[in-house]
């Protein structure tokens, strides 16, 4: 299991005033089709990041190019929640083999670089071009590279140890962590999906594949070179850990 930051949590910390979202004004409703209109029971959450810059743009112009590839909610880092669809259909992001799973979470992605690469002055491959030859890049000290070659000017979470192969994240905005955990409290109301933290959520976990309900993340279900969203950011284990104490 990769080494997840030790959070401790306190009485009274930031996150223990987060209500169920009521005020249903703070969604913006994004015109969508990449979704099947099927009522489905649903017993898990699973947080995503987008990999992608500011706004939601560069996710929906991906998501585009798919049949059915999206999830319900994106929220922003100014906690602005869009909403693709409603919660109760479904679409695929999971990608873990059994459509099942698909059908009986909601997902919801948190907009994101996600894993970044600090440049050292030395050449660096960042995918390829579409040629197919490698996109060489040669990098600037001290700074920040998302996985298309682009330099990134954000807030940073360093993991000494590494997280799935890389040690620099972007950071979630607090504001956007608080949007999430509204939502995570409507749909513990909405659905009666449970609010307990699972520790092995950080890692691709057979409860999570074996369709246990609760809250989990795209690392759960997926192998470390496939996918590296959430991180582990300490704030996001926080908010999670007090959500599971609260009763609402």
């Amino acid at each position: 299991m990769p080494k997840i930051p030790e959070v401790t949590i306190y009485a009274n910390n930031k996150w223990s005033d987060i209500k169920p979202l009521s005020d249903f004004d703070k969604i913006v409703q994004i015109p969508w089709t990449k979704y099947i209109k099927e009522i489905h029971n649903k017993k898990q959450i699973v947080i995503h990041h987008t990999v992608s810059g500011d706004g939601i743009t560069g996710d929906l112009s991906t998501w585009e190019q798919w049949r059915t590839v999206s999830v319900c909610m994106i929220i922003d880092r100014n906690g602005i929640i869009n909403q693709l669809f409603s919660s109760k259909y479904w679409a695929s992001h999971l990608k873990a083999r059994n459509e099942n799973l698909d059908k009986s979470s909601i997902g919801v992605e948190l907009d994101n670089w996600g894993g970044l690469i600090k440049g050292d002055g030395t050449l660096k491959q960042f995918g390829k071009r579409r040629d197919g030859s490698p996109n060489m890049i040669k990098t600037e000290i001290e700074k920040f590279y998302a996985i298309y070659g682009n330099i990134v000017d954000c807030p940073i979470t360093y993991y000494k140890d590494g997280f799935r192969g890389y040690e620099y994240f972007e950071t979630y905005s607090d504001i956007q962590l608080r949007s999430l955990g509204e939502l995570l409290g409507l749909w513990n109301q909405r659905y009666k999906i449970p609010l307990t933290y699972h520790p092995d959520m950080w890692q691709k976990s057979p409860s999570a594949l074996l369709g246990e309900p609760g809250i989990w993340g795209h690392v759960s279900y997926r192998n470390p070179k496939d996918k590296q969203d959430p991180h582990p950011q300490p704030e996001l284990i926080s908010m999670l850990k007090t959500l599971s104490t609260l009763n609402f």
